[in-house]
């Protein structure tokens, strides 16, 4: 039996839905994986200036997959300064067959990837970013020079999404080289509030004094002008009264929190409830009792709370700049979800107004939800690692055949 091959993988700091990933990995038959981590930020307490205070995730499960910190357990920022010299000492240590990384303006990833091309691994690079907010001029130009130069030295892409995917060819990238590897959520305990659902979702709408039978529209995310959580309520405020009760559910908290307040006191046809932080592990429950999902944000690559809501069975609303939708992604226009132009109030009112005159079409677009995100999620802890290794394995074979013939 020949020996599995490693994969080195490194990463900034332990990010909580990434870490189910790789307990996943640490359970496939076929390879064997180690994390290396530049900081200990999450695993300990770091500030976070956007939630205004102290934060460490207990849920990272750092006990059932192989890890490194190669900072010697230092809460360092994990901005592009970022750094870990003796990164190559434990790569070589390790002898991975396979690098992956993340992005490449992080002086640490910069430098797994030097690594790997002066030792002749396959590289694999995986990044959220896509097209679909336009840039300054200038930023495009500089961009297509850079990164088509960053992206030459990379083997294989894993792609998030669509628009992720349109991004990397924008810049060169082939087809061959692009493997689908969805970002992650934690499987096990979004499933476990999935086999409970109803009941989760009356346990909650009690708590929230919410009648069962009421419409909830949910929004997750910090409370910041570019996520434009403002828009919904403008929208709502457009709508005619419903004789069905409607519920919108803030969830989170930020700097505009206050604000949006004080724009939905007015609100004559609907209950807003702004729930405040809710811990990761407990945002399942509020998916469980969300019957439309809205992203309205003008920039998010591809955003997790809207993989977790599909995941959730929840049908989905989004704006035109999130790159989460498309014909092989998250939001599929016209099956689970709808997509509107950013900013659009209008167009978002006429859209949920539809949706909530319309409990058929909850039902369908929920039942596909929960189709697209089971799909992306085996594919995102199981089936994308596996191409990738098959995709090495087949080029080194082929590598090795072709020598043998001249």
């Amino acid at each position: 039996m020949e020996p599995k091959i490693k994969i080195a993988i490194v990463v900034s700091h332990p990010i909580q839905h990434f870490c189910p990933q790789y307990v996943s990995f640490a359970k496939l038959l076929f390879c064997e994986v180690k994390i290396f981590f530049g900081s200990a930020m999450g695993y300990k307490k770091y500030y976070d200036t956007s939630f205004g205070k102290e934060i460490a995730w207990d849920n990272l499960k750092l006990d059932q997959f192989n890890h490194f910190f190669l900072n010697d357990d230092q809460v360092l920022p994990a901005d592009k300064n970022l750094d870990a010299p003796n990164l190559e000492k434990e790569l070589e240590s390790y002898a991975p067959g396979i690098v992956i990384t993340y992005g490449y303006f992080q002086q640490l990833q910069q430098r797994a990837q030097a690594w790997a091309k002066k030792n002749k691994i396959p590289l694999a690079f995986i990044s959220d970013s896509e097209r679909k907010r336009k840039r300054p001029f200038l930023t495009e130009l500089i961009k297509k020079v850079y990164v088509r130069q960053q992206f030459k030295n990379i083997n294989y892409f894993l792609s998030v999404g669509d628009a992720n995917e349109d991004y990397y060819k924008y810049y060169g990238v082939k087809d061959r080289q692009i493997i689908r590897n969805p970002f992650p959520i934690d499987v096990d305990l979004f499933e476990e509030i999935y086999a409970a659902k109803e009941e989760n979702s009356s346990r909650l709408r009690k708590e929230y004094n919410i009648k069962n039978d009421a419409i909830v529209i949910s929004v997750v995310g910090k409370i910041e002008s570019f996520k434009r959580q403002q828009d919904i309520i403008a929208a709502l405020k457009l709508m005619k009264p419903e004789e069905k009760s409607i519920v919108l559910m803030v969830i989170g908290t930020g700097a505009n929190e206050i604000g949006l307040r004080e724009l939905s006191k007015d609100i004559k046809n609907c209950k807003v409830v702004f729930t405040g932080f809710i811990l990761p592990e407990k945002l399942a429950l509020y998916y469980s009792a969300t019957d439309i999902y809205v992203h309205p944000s003008e920039k998010d690559a591809h955003s997790l709370s809207i993989s977790e809501a599909v995941y959730m069975g929840c049908p989905v609303v989004i704006s035109n700049n999130c790159g989460s939708y498309g014909a092989n992604d998250d939001v599929q226009e016209g099956k689970n979800g709808f997509v509107y132009e950013t900013g659009n109030i209008k167009e978002l009112s006429m859209i949920l107004d539809y949706l909530i005159r319309d409990n058929k079409i909850l039902d369908e677009f929920g039942s596909f939800s929960r189709i697209i995100g089971l799909h992306n999620q085996f594919v995102s802890h199981h089936k994308g690692v596996q191409s990738l290794v098959e995709r090495v394995q087949l080029s080194s074979y082929l590598d090795h055949e072709f020598k043998k013939i001249i």
